[in-house]
């Protein structure tokens, strides 16, 4: 009996710790599926709401936005919902106390600029909740545009942030716990119950040992027996322990060992001296076949072997078991015994046969706009220059008659005439400013130190001189200067300062500034007037050439001068950005050289 309760005094505590033990890894276990079954089912959900709220977002109107945040709450029974923007500030919450605050936690701040959906717990509060913050993203309006202007790429309108009750995931979590401690609990007693009557037979050394021999038979590597004897029983028992001890920890390694090879997602493979395959992982025989792999040089599942030696990430052609071709990344190097002789090699296979295919798909479809562009632009000023000689046919016939036979012609004959000619000349303009934008995007860029400030100041003294009565303050900031094709940057700086000169001329008195600031990380040119503005629920129509957001009658043009400034800007790697509101100005901004760092 003795013995039997220094046995149970060990064995009840290890078995109470292992059953701790085990319900700790099983909560976790299970609370990781449950929790991340609401994480993922959250982000889902967020990522849609996002999709909805991008229009409300982009015209920074709540009223747009609040109903997708509401209808996202209760689909998802969320505790609440909202929209940032860019800055962190609160455009639209379910709580409408919240909007116009700024967010100021951290772990916001930090998924503000965070290009994929950003998950975390919180604990404060009245109940523990899961935060999920997802991009805004706004997509470029590509209805009826031109395809060279849907090139700048998505833009980031805010965050939508929504909140979610841990407390049922963590309910349903303590539920199951408690049905597995109850079956722990069972097997924890069944289990005690039958070694105390194993343990009531062993009253001798012997019976200990043989009954330590049947449990390593069994596969309970690292028991021990009783070994108190300084006889030779007491030393075959210690030679038992010692042996049980080394069995538990070869078998532990190489179980662990195993797992982790099996469950790599890259292939691995493991050669012998003679470099024959004699180790796959899984991954490896999924690929390329398991038995038929064992055995068979090396050399076989390569379309052509990389070099010997040590290798690493040598792009090489495989052979699969299907009689397909995979594309991957192999690195290898060579396996050593304690003599450092070559015992064999291991090598490892990334597969990467779907991203190269995904390069060709890209670089095709680059290639293919390239040609369609340069198509579009050989057209342009075909088309452009064969207009001209019938249009000086129409004016000149037109004047001729005006000349010679105006005597002929009553006033509304003549009338027409004159009609006819300003009608030539409006179409002169616009064939001129079509070859100018397609002049734009050819030919090389003569990339030099291009003094901006001065530039500006030049442009300005030339609007002057044109209308000397204007009363204009025009605000140059001093030292600005960029790398650039001069020619260029002039006619983009132009047509943005020109604009601003012609939009403020219904104003008794205007003020046009050109200076820099810094816009999300770079430096950010911009060009700002205080005259007609504009409605910035048309802002995506502005780049398109020809088209005008004021009529004629009020401001004359022909709607190309954006657009070319808008080429002028992509052919210097940045992009043009504008706000507005109506009356009350205009700024636009302008970045060089986005891809650089």
């Amino acid at each position: 009996m003795r013995l039997l309760c220094k046995f149970l005094a060990v064995l009840l505590p290890a078995t109470l710790i292992g059953a701790a033990l085990v319900l700790v890894l099983i909560r976790r276990a299970v609370e990781a599926v449950v929790v991340g079954g609401v994480e993922r089912n959250a982000v889902v959900l967020a990522r849609a709401a996002a999709l909805d709220a991008a229009a409300g977002m982009a015209s920074r109107q709540e009223v747009k936005v609040l109903p997708h945040l509401q209808a996202l709450t209760q689909v998802k029974a969320a505790l609440y919902a909202a929209a940032l923007d860019t800055e962190g500030r609160i455009i639209a919450h379910t709580t409408i106390t919240e909007k116009g605050k700024l967010d100021e936690d951290p772990l916001t701040r930090d998924a503000l600029s965070a290009e994929a959906p950003r998950t975390w717990r919180s604990l404060s509060g009245p109940q523990p909740k899961l935060i999920v913050a997802v991009p805004i993203w706004a997509a470029p309006d590509a209805a009826g545009g031109d395809a060279f202007l849907l090139s700048l790429g998505r833009k980031r309108l805010g965050t939508l942030k929504l909140a979610v009750p841990l407390a049922p995931a963590l309910k349903t979590v303590t539920d199951i716990l408690h049905a597995v401690a109850m079956i722990v609990a069972v097997v924890a007693v069944l289990t005690l119950g039958l070694v105390v009557i194993i343990l009531r037979g062993m009253l001798a050394p012997i019976q200990d040992l043989m009954s330590g021999l049947k449990r390593i038979g069994a596969g309970q590597y690292g028991m021990a027996v009783r070994a108190d004897s300084r006889d030779e029983l007491g030393d075959l028992a210690r030679s038992f322990n010692a042996m049980s001890g080394e069995l538990a920890r070869t078998t532990v390694s190489k179980d662990y060992f195993e797992s982790v090879v099996d469950n790599m997602y890259d292939l691995l493979v493991v050669s012998d001296a003679e470099g024959r395959i004699r180790t796959v992982n899984h991954a490896a025989a999924e690929a390329l076949g398991d038995g038929d792999l064992i055995g068979r040089p090396l050399v076989d599942i390569f379309e052509a072997p990389p070099e010997s030696g040590v290798v690493r990430d040598a792009e090489v052609v495989l052979r699969t078991k299907d009689g397909g071709r995979m594309t991957a990344l192999f690195s290898a190097s060579p396996l050593l015994d304690r003599d450092g002789r070559p015992r064999g090699r291991i090598g490892v296979a990334k597969d990467i046969t779907e991203r190269k295919r995904a390069e060709k798909a890209l670089l095709a479809a680059k290639l293919a706009a390239e040609s369609s562009a340069k198509e579009l632009e050989a057209f342009s000023y075909s088309v452009a220059h064969d207009l001209r000689a019938p249009l000086r046919a129409v004016d000149g016939f037109s004047q001729i008659l005006l000349d010679k036979y105006a005597g002929r012609l009553d006033e509304a004959g003549r009338d027409y005439l004159r009609r006819v000619r300003e009608a030539s000349g409006k179409m002169s303009g616009l064939i001129d400013d079509l070859l100018d934008l397609s002049r734009i995007t050819r030919g090389p860029l003569k990339l030099a130190t291009v003094d901006l400030s001065a530039l500006a100041r030049e442009i300005g003294e030339e609007l002057r001189k044109a209308e000397p009565r204007r009363a204009v303050d025009f605000s140059v900031a001093t030292g600005l200067t960029a790398r650039g094709d001069a020619g260029l940057l002039r006619i983009a700086i132009g047509n943005l300062l020109g604009n601003s000169w012609k939009y403020t001329s219904r104003h008794a008195r205007a003020r046009i500034e050109f200076g820099a600031r810094p816009l999300e990380g770079r430096t950010a040119y911009f060009v700002r007037d205080d005259g007609a503005g504009f409605d910035m629920a048309f802002v995506g129509r502005l780049f398109q050439p020809f088209t005008r957001l004021h009529a004629t009658a009020d401001f004359e043009g022909t709607g190309i001068g954006l657009a070319l400034v808008e080429r002028v800007i992509a052919r210097h790697g940045g992009r043009v950005r504008c706000e507005g509101e109506v009356e009350r100005g205009a700024v636009f901004y302008f970045t060089l050289w986005e891809d650089e760092p």
